[in-house]
């Protein structure tokens, strides 16, 4: 018990809460403003030479068409976001480093199955390599068992 009237879990939920409030919250404007000065991640090598999405998309003709084009995708990608709030605030919380998920899809394309994996930060890069392998491989054997899926 905490000599406070809320639990470290009240706490959690409260910090969960808002982090999809600011995600849905968004405005398209806001969107844009964020789009102008990120780099487009496919440009940007990681030495600050990449390009921005204004600077990709809006080229000087004042034509911003595919910008707002962009924009839109991007704003339908936030709408349509599944909510990992929860999670995020858990693995913060444990000092944990989430990876990239792994997905399955079944032969008709659509998606079945997705785990992400997190892991302690003091696990040196070879363990926890093998570990996420593992973890893909134990998952695959199953979803493909189970569910008659191949790897995404």
């Amino acid at each position: 018990m905490t000599n406070h009237p809320y639990t470290n879990a009240d706490l959690r939920a409260t910090a969960a809460e808002f982090v999809a409030t600011a995600i849905r919250e968004i405005t398209p404007s806001e969107i844009a403003d964020r789009m102008d000065r990120n780099y487009v991640q496919s440009t940007n090598p990681g030495d600050g030479n990449g390009r921005t999405w204004a600077q990709l998309l809006n080229r000087g003709d004042l034509d911003t068409t595919e910008f707002l084009a962009a924009r839109q995708q991007v704003d339908d990608l936030i709408r349509d976001a599944a909510d990992v709030s929860e999670w995020a605030i858990q693995l913060g919380a444990a000092n944990l480093t989430p990876h990239p998920a792994m997905a399955w899809q079944s032969t008709s394309g659509r998606y079945n199955v997705a785990v992400q994996v997190a892991t302690a930060n003091d696990l040196i890069p070879a363990a926890r390599d093998e570990l996420i392998a593992e973890i893909r491989a134990a998952v695959d054997q199953v979803v493909c068992r189970v569910l008659h899926c191949k790897p995404a």
